[in-house]
């Protein structure tokens, strides 16, 4: 089976470990996956870690030029594959999977010019409403794969005549778990978030500068989009933090310097799946949360804090607690490692994928006897 990954360059920025798993974990399993990236957009040096190198596509244009655009993808990606007298790209790739709405629309066309199967992911509640717009019609071979049950029932709300497939993203679990807030290192606190609802993420900032405001041995990351969007950094300044806050740029990047981290206070209800929240998760980190009913690993774990009212006092004192008791942070990322452990491991989200693939294909998915 062959397979291409399309993926839009928000999704790119934001979740390249995730597209590196799923070609690993295919590769591992007899499947070509060939990714493919948005040109221009600043991923050129990001460094993805993939088995081959990806071929890079113009997602900008007009609408008129989108066919032509996906025919050079087509030729790109066939080149290799087929015969010199061949008269159409038709056999050689047998599922398009796109990842980002951006690339929706791309995928489709593209999936048509190949004769493929076309799989569109799900990962935020926002692309349920743009699973109508796209109007599949009987000719398109197609599925919706979501992480979350919550994405499933509103898809099937909304009407959809395609296949829903439930694949529930995955994380790195660490053969050992940090051991949080030691006494030799400074405590770190890391807040991640999209920062595109402005009230949560002060609300959060304001919480945790008084929090900390007791403690010496503190240091507080951001990632650069939260400092920007939520304008973090004049309020970093009047509270005289400069000396204990961190902005991390290109967050995806630096996910072990995340991950390294004690404490993660993430504020986003955006109902969006995020990895780097799961692999926090399965490294064993203290996690305070904002409520979001949609997202199951917020919702189920008894490894996640949840503030559910998203005032900075609430943060403050979820906060408070864990950087007072260290046994009671410990115990809390332990239990939100369990939980990953059981039921959001990479390589459970890699065999949903896969199952994925087999079903639109017609292809009956081996029985594991094991």
């Amino acid at each position: 089976m062959r397979v291409l990954i399309l993926v839009d360059a928000r999704f790119a920025v934001h979740e390249r470990a995730l597209i590196e798993r799923v070609v690993i974990g295919l590769a591992d399993e007899g499947i070509m996956a060939q990714v493919v990236l948005p040109k221009d957009r600043n991923l050129e040096d990001a460094g993805f870690n993939l088995i081959r190198e990806p071929v890079w596509y113009a997602d900008r244009g007009l609408a008129l030029t989108q066919r032509i655009r996906a025919n050079q993808i087509a030729k790109q990606v066939t080149k290799d594959l087929l015969s010199k007298d061949a008269e159409s790209f038709e056999g050689v790739i047998d599922i398009v999977h796109v990842y980002g709405g951006g690339a929706w629309s791309m995928g489709r066309e593209l999936a048509k010019i190949l004769g493929a199967g076309v799989i569109f992911e799900v990962w935020r509640a926002g692309l349920v409403e743009s699973a109508s717009s796209l109007q599949l019609d009987e000719s398109d071979n197609a599925m919706f794969l979501v992480p979350e049950k919550s994405f499933e029932t509103s898809l099937m709300s909304n009407g959809t005549n395609h296949q829903v497939h439930l694949a529930p993203w995955g994380a790195q679990v660490l053969s050992r778990p940090n051991q949080i807030l030691r006494d030799d290192k400074q405590r770190a606190i890391v807040l991640i978030s999209s920062g595109r609802q402005k009230e949560q993420c002060i609300a959060a900032f304001d919480g945790v500068a008084d929090a900390i405001e007791s403690h010496e041995n503190v240091m507080v990351f951001a990632n650069l989009e939260v400092v920007q969007r939520a304008g973090l950094w004049a309020r970093v300044k009047e509270r005289k933090l400069e000396n204990k806050f961190t902005i991390i740029d290109r967050s995806e990047d630096r996910r072990d310097l995340v991950l390294r981290c004690d404490i993660m206070v993430y504020p986003d209800t955006l109902h969006e799946q995020r990895t780097l929240l799961l692999d926090a998760m399965g490294a064993g980190m203290a996690i305070i949360a904002g409520k979001d009913e949609s997202i199951s690993p917020i919702q189920d774990s008894p490894g996640v804090l949840v503030v559910d009212r998203p005032s900075r006092a609430d943060w403050a004192t979820l906060l408070r607690a864990c950087l007072a008791d260290v046994s009671y942070a410990r115990n809390v990322g332990l239990d939100a490692r369990a939980y990953v452990t059981k039921n959001r491991r990479a390589a459970m989200y890699v065999m949903s994928v896969m199952d994925a693939y087999h079903a639109l294909c017609g292809i009956e998915s081996p029985i594991d006897d094991s």
